[in-house]
């Protein structure tokens, strides 16, 4: 939960600066965002969608990693997404949601089309705009799969959606400012990278190709 927090926390001030506010453009546009609590909704409504994609990768992962035989393949693989996830942060890979153009093209068309009349329509709007392909949540989705429990994955992406809500509500403030986006990417590639570092120890341990790390009564790998 603390790498989902950190992560809607750090990397939103960089990645949603340059994702999240064409979405905010697009709903200003929209009448019913004159409205304060229509904001609220929205935000309700995209952090709604995370929790049910948390719970939905939670499971997954939970059924994954029943399979014992499958835990040391899972740990080392899930450490590579993340470090390629990291590398991306700092600008070193393609962001993975460059690999889907056109859904994102999609997503914007379908957003145009909503008319907002009512405070129901900026929920259903918050709705999609948790859809929208970005490779912040698609590496927030990782820390749901690694919960290894459906629950736990709904809970760590609704921490990361409310960790988001500060930099959305200051992101045109945020567009002019270079170097709060250079630290912050920075800072959640280095969260991310640790987490693939204890995930890749967890998968040598179990091969035995090192001991497991026991803190306290936690197993840290």
């Amino acid at each position: 939960m603390t790498a989902s927090f950190l992560l809607g926390l750090l990397g939103s001030l960089g990645h949603c600066v340059g994702m999240c506010s064409v979405v905010i453009i697009l709903f200003d546009r929209q009448p019913i965002f004159r409205n304060k609590l229509a904001w609220v909704l929205a935000h309700a409504g995209r952090i709604t969608t995370y929790s049910i994609l948390g719970l939905i990768f939670g499971a997954f992962g939970q059924t994954l990693w029943a399979f014992d035989s499958l835990q040391s393949i899972l740990s080392i693989l899930f450490a590579l997404i993340a470090f390629y996830m990291a590398s991306a942060f700092i600008g070193l890979t393609p962001s993975p949601e460059s690999l889907f153009p056109n859904l994102v093209r999609h997503w914007g068309n379908a957003i145009r089309t909503f008319k907002s009349a009512s405070l129901l329509t900026s929920y259903l709007l918050g709705l999609l705009w948790g859809l929208l392909p970005c490779g912040l949540v698609l590496t927030a989705l990782l820390t749901a799969v690694t919960s290894t429990d459906a629950f736990q994955g709904m809970l760590n992406m609704s921490v990361f959606g409310i960790a988001t809500i500060p930099s959305l509500i200051a992101v045109k403030w945020l567009t002019a400012k270079s170097i709060p986006r250079f630290w912050s990417r920075s800072l959640a590639s280095i969260v991310m990278m640790f987490f693939g570092f204890q995930f890749a120890m967890r998968g040598f341990a179990s091969l035995g190709l090192i001991d497991h790390f026991m803190l306290g009564s936690i197993m840290f790998w």
